[in-house]
């Protein structure tokens, strides 16, 4: 990896928003809105940081996941939740066009601008976990989503956990957890239309950061910043001091 690629940075779930007109849906249901079913909690903040450690771009959408998930393919039986599967499909039309299509297209659009001007584009999307799911604890601080399969994708986030764990040998850091990036997702569906011009990676951050204190979240994002310099070869890499018997 080198400083010669173009990066992007994206968030899926950024925030919960309700357009006016499907404010009706979610009333009584503000708790669930408010939960991680409706966005992902601290994922904005980690993808401002980044976007603005790399003064790259940055491409969000804050309406919520439960109207249409923009981290789904158009098809997928999860693209509209328990709330908006029901409504006739006139309505989910609507809502497709209006909540779900301009953050995807934008995104499209922005990556097939940078590879007509012979760019190879490295995205990273922020996303957040829930630390516990269905009574279950996720044992993760960290998650590098990607697909395997990808040489450039795997040499990337390897490079990158590891830069990370030389900056805090306490964080527990894990490749496809706690989903597996090769499943759909906005990055599988780039990978399809752009190819090797293309590199995509999901972070998936604990929202125990985010849930605990505005600092606990400025360090884990302070330290996943550092750790991308370094692998973008903009600073110096702690795994070669390492190799060369320092600290």
């Amino acid at each position: 990896m080198s400083d010669s690629w173009a990066p992007l940075i994206t968030c899926e779930h950024a925030g919960n928003a309700v357009p006016p007109a499907y404010r009706p849906l979610f009333e009584g249901r503000e708790d669930l809105l408010a939960s991680h079913r409706g966005f992902d909690l601290g994922a904005l903040a980690t993808a401002e940081a980044l976007a603005g450690t790399l003064a790259a771009p940055l491409l969000v959408t804050d309406v919520t996941r439960l109207l249409a998930d923009a981290n789904r393919s158009p098809g997928h039986p999860r693209l509209y939740s328990e709330i908006t599967k029901p409504l006739p499909v006139k309505t989910r039309r609507e809502i497709f066009e209006a909540c779900y299509r301009p953050h995807r297209e934008a995104v499209v659009a922005r990556i097939a601008t940078l590879v007509a001007a012979g760019r190879r584009v490295l995205h990273l999307a922020s996303h957040s976990f829930t630390p516990r799911l269905r009574g279950v604890t996720r044992h993760c601080d960290v998650g590098f989503l990607y697909d395997p399969r990808r040489a450039a994708e795997k040499a990337f986030c390897g490079r990158f956990l590891r830069e990370l764990a030389c900056l805090d040998g306490d964080l527990i850091l894990r490749r496809n957890y706690p989903y597996r990036g090769a499943t759909d997702g906005l990055a599988t569906a780039l990978r399809r239309r752009f190819g090797e011009a293309y590199v995509g990676v999901e972070l998936e951050v604990n929202q125990r950061f985010a849930r605990g204190s505005e600092e606990a979240l400025s360090s884990i994002n302070d330290h996943l910043c550092e750790a991308l310099l370094r692998v973008l070869g903009r600073k110096s890499s702690c795994l070669e001091g390492k190799m060369d018997g320092g600290a």
